[in-house]
């Protein structure tokens, strides 16, 4: 697995898989229709994230070891181009969503040629280009793929959840590498909590079920306990132990926005 990785067959990122996986699979749930598109969708998406990966490595490998990594970017490349040419072909109208797309992964490959790859920027302007595939699921279930065709609903729970993926940010940096440093705990604390009086606004307004305001207290509440546990007790949460818990978390509030 190792070689693999520094190879560029596989990301390093192990939190990544589920940021890429979850939010089309959330915006096509909320269809509620299925569409072989969204299909093909899923797997140039797929081979997409995964060069975009072995990218990222080949910018941050010394130039002596770089060929290694080529491979892996020309095969992942060509995967993630059939399909999605053939998406294209078909649904024009997805190329809207590359006004925004565009910029976010570019901004996240300059902050990693930058060596800034662990900055907060960086990570979410990656969060933020990969949420952005829920409403294309979305859109692309239920219409011709354009913005448009997104619903106030999608566009609230797919915000909601991409969101989650931000705060987890800071939230592990508070448990990790800035255990030691209170700040990291109170920024996330602060970040769940503004989303928190978001998700109620949603709620009020009709966009969301109470569901997901309800879930997003609790995690405002983690966000503080969590990182105060780790920095308190001799041994630090282990990041094994931080990794199944946001997933846990994660699924929750995949499963309440699913509830009409």
């Amino acid at each position: 697995m190792r070689e693999l990785q520094r190879k560029g067959w596989i990301s390093d990122q192990h939190g990544a898989w589920t940021m890429m996986a979850l939010p089309p699979l959330l915006g096509w749930a909320l269809s509620l229709t299925f569409v072989w598109m969204v299909v093909l969708m899923l797997v140039a998406w797929a081979m997409a994230f995964q060069m975009f990966s072995a990218v990222c490595l080949w910018v941050k490998t010394p130039t002596k070891r770089r060929g290694r990594i080529v491979p892996a970017i020309l095969t992942y490349s060509v995967l993630a181009a059939i399909p999605g040419i053939t998406l294209l072909a078909m649904r024009p109208q997805l190329l809207w969503w590359a006004i925004v797309f565009a910029p976010l992964a570019s901004s996240a490959l300059f902050l990693v040629w930058k060596g800034r790859e662990r900055s907060l920027g960086a990570r979410a302007a990656s969060i933020l280009a990969g949420g952005i595939m829920g409403p294309v699921a979305f859109a692309l279930a239920t219409a011709d793929g354009s913005p448009a065709a997104v619903t106030p609903h999608a566009w609230a729970a797919c915000t909601v959840f991409t969101l989650h993926y931000v705060g987890t940010v800071p939230l592990v940096r508070s448990m990790i590498r800035g255990r030691k440093d209170p700040r990291w705990a109170m920024g996330a604390t602060l970040f769940h909590a503004c989303c928190t009086l978001g998700v109620t606004a949603a709620w009020w307004f009709g966009a969301l079920s109470i569901w997901p305001a309800l879930v997003w207290v609790c995690l405002t509440a983690r966000a503080w306990v969590m990182p105060t546990l780790s920095r308190t007790r001799k041994r630090p949460l282990s990041p094994r132990l931080i990794g199944f818990t946001e997933i846990a978390w994660s699924a929750l509030l995949f499963v309440v926005l699913l509830i009409p």
